[in-house]
Order: structure tokens, then C-alpha cells, then sequence
């Protein structure tokens, strides 16, 4: 049995797969794109078609962006 240590950020953001979403980063640094992929040790956002791999351990936050 596998196990990850990152198995509760990809049980707590596996339904905004396929929405936008604001992630923040270490470093205060946040990127906003639609959550393309869900993987065991990084995530993807597709900005404006291109891809950015973002590693679970460095996520500080991610929540559903909604526009105004």
C-alpha cells in the first residue's frame, strides 16, 4: 500500500479539478489558473494554455476563484 504524505491536499482539492482557483505559494506568491491535473507530489494550472507544475509541499493555500 502506498502511501503519500501529501494525501490530504490531494483529497481536499480533488473537486476544483477543472475550475479556476487562486494558489498561494511559499513566498507569498500566488498564481491563478484552471486546475488541469492532480498529481501524488505537484499539481497543474493551465494559464492562458500554458502550463504551470506546482509542488503540493510548497502550497500554502488554494481556493476557487470567483469572479466579481
Amino acid at each position: 500500500m502506498n502511501t503519500y504524505p501529501n494525501a490530504y491536499w490531494l483529497e481536499a482539492i480533488q473537486h476544483y479539478l477543472g475550475q479556476m482557483v487562486a494558489v498561494q505559494q511559499d513566498g507569498n506568491r500566488v498564481q491563478q489558473g484552471v486546475l488541469a491535473a492532480i498529481c501524488p507530489d505537484y499539481i497543474v494550472l493551465d494559464v492562458c494554455q500554458t502550463p504551470f507544475y506546482i509542488r503540493i509541499d510548497k502550497i500554502v493555500w488554494i481556493m476557487p476563484f470567483l469572479k466579481k
